[in-house]
């Protein structure tokens, strides 16, 4: 026969497992609740977390469920009452536990007739594991409910998915700035300005990373490339064909056909050609001094830099009078600016290796930004919704013409008229510059220019021809009878194929990427108006 202790025990257990089954019923049933509103909110906002939430939030709810299981045990002497009333005991369990410690022969009798009257009952009947049918059918609903809405179509989903591909765009883009960063860090020598270029391309990568969609990101490249610019010497251009002319005039020379040569490679290889050049002077025959001389005075002429013809007309004035010191002494600080010249060219070379990554970014950017452009536009013709544009704007861009030298740096100049397209009409010229770079020969890149019209009021519709009438030619408008309204069509679904025409005709041509993004940035201002 078990001892009174023992029947509590089992009388404890019972209760346990009921408690656990009504309290998990419970749990399950709010996180079915949770995992409904979750997946409600993940239709209406992108939440890219959504199952992660659901999941979280019956973690939740399980473990709530098990901490209030465990703190809210129920005493023995409860244990004991319930168990009288449902096993007809007539409170002998509840009396012997109330009167255990007690050694009356009256309270022993008490205890030892409770535990012959409970020893061959089903204590564990005294709690069963029931489950209410209503708390059933509250988590079948609920149940249901969170189903049904996780299986219905998110239209959040592509927005999560232009997202990403956004994120992974931005990340492409830095990732081939940090290497052109790297790249040009690893050059020895390393040109004077690689300080600040690398912080030029660590700065836009930050902003290029920070930013929210391509689109954004595209407004970091320009200025960076501008800053670049900066950096370079306006005049290099100019001293890299002097150095061209000099070295073409001592080419055609017998004695300064060596340093011509080499000049023309490079101004690296041109300053010691020249040195070797101002100590062979006096070695050489008058008559080569004399043909040195008209050469050294042809291209004093033709230099543009003032420095650079005193210089020459120096040396070529004290070779014709036969001083070859002075003739040497000229051609010395030629040489010490040829040294110059080098220096400015490699930080020319870097700065343009610098651009060129800034544009593999910006390249990488615009596709992106024209895949969600397009995306964009797609949704609105869908929609048919009609609207108007508060205004009007044109770009205009035209190709450069360069010059170049042997130092591959080269400047442009362009100009082009540019007509806006809205709901009013707007005309723009603009005229712009452009850097080139390249090996023996410069090149410059396409100006660029801006305009701006003024468009129409919101309330004003945009015109659109509609069909011609058969039999009749295209280009003459429909015959109008007496009172009839000129044929409308709803902005929103004529500005996608205007703006599919725009791109195709960029992609096709060579715009610069700068016209490129104020193209796109046009159409993405008219749609954010017309939405």
């Amino acid at each position: 026969m078990p001892t009174l202790e023992e029947l509590i025990r089992d009388l404890s257990r019972a209760a346990a497992r009921a408690r656990g089954a009504r309290y998990l019923l419970r749990a399950l049933a709010v996180a079915a609740a949770w995992a409904a509103l979750v997946m409600a909110a993940a239709h209406l906002t992108p939440m890219e977390s959504a199952p992660t939430a659901a999941l979280a939030g019956l973690a939740v709810a399980l473990a709530g469920a098990g901490f209030l299981w465990a703190v809210r045990r129920p005493a023995p002497m409860l244990l004991a009452r319930v168990a009288d009333a449902r096993l007809g005991l007539r409170q002998r369990l509840s009396t012997a536990w109330e009167r255990r410690t007690s050694t009356v022969p009256i309270d022993l009798r008490q205890r030892r007739d409770a535990l012959e009257r409970a020893a061959p009952l089903p204590i564990a009947d005294a709690f069963p594991v029931r489950v209410e049918r209503g708390e059933v059918s509250v988590l079948a609903a609920i149940v249901v409910c969170a189903l049904a809405v996780s299986l219905l179509p998110n239209p959040m989903d592509r927005v999560i998915a232009q997202r990403h591909a956004d994120q992974r765009s931005q990340a492409r883009a830095a990732s081939a700035l940090q290497r052109s960063a790297d790249q040009l860090h690893a050059q020895k020598p390393a040109a004077a300005v690689d300080p600040q270029v690398q912080q030029v391309l660590r700065d836009t990568q930050a902003r290029i990373r920070g930013t929210q969609d391509p689109r954004r990101a595209l407004e970091a490249i320009t200025p960076a490339e501008q800053k670049l610019a900066r950096l370079s010497d306006p005049a290099t251009g100019a001293q890299a064909a002097d150095a061209q002319s000099l070295a073409d005039a001592l080419s055609a020379t017998a004695a300064g056909r060596a340093a011509g040569q080499a000049l023309s490679s490079s101004p690296a290889k041109g300053g010691p050609a020249l040195r070797d050049l101002a100590g062979r002077l006096q070695n050489l025959s008058p008559a080569d001094r004399a043909e040195l001389a008209r050469a050294l005075a042809r291209a004093a002429q033709q230099t543009r830099d003032p420095a650079s013809r005193q210089s020459l007309q120096q040396a070529s004035s004290s070779l014709a009078a036969g001083d070859t010191a002075g003739a040497a002494s000229a051609l010395e600080g030629e040489a010490s600016r040829l040294d110059s010249l080098d220096r400015a060219v490699a930080n020319d070379n870097e700065i343009a290796s610098a651009i060129n990554g800034l544009e593999s970014a910006r390249n990488e950017l615009a596709r992106q930004a024209d895949q969600d452009a397009a995306g964009q536009s797609g949704q609105a013709a869908a929609g048919g919704a009609p609207g108007a544009s508060p205004s009007a704007s044109g770009s205009s861009s035209g190709p450069g013409n360069g010059t170049g030298s042997p130092s591959g740096s080269g400047t442009g100049t362009g100009s082009a008229p540019g007509s806006g397209s809205g709901t009013g009409t707007g005309i723009g010229t603009g005229t712009g510059a452009g850097n080139g770079s390249g090996g023996t020969g410069g090149q410059g890149a396409g100006g660029s220019g801006s305009g701006r019209g003024n468009g129409g009021q919101s309330t004003e519709r945009i015109y659109v021809p509609g069909q011609p009438v058969p039999g009749q030619s295209e280009d003459t408008p429909t015959p109008l009878g007496p009172g009839q309204d000129v044929p409308m069509s709803p902005y929103t679904q004529v500005i996608p194929a205007y703006e599919k025409a725009a791109l195709d005709v960029i992609d096709h041509s060579a715009v610069p990427g700068s016209e490129r993004d104020l193209v796109r940035s046009y159409f993405s201002s008219l749609g954010e108006g017309g939405s």
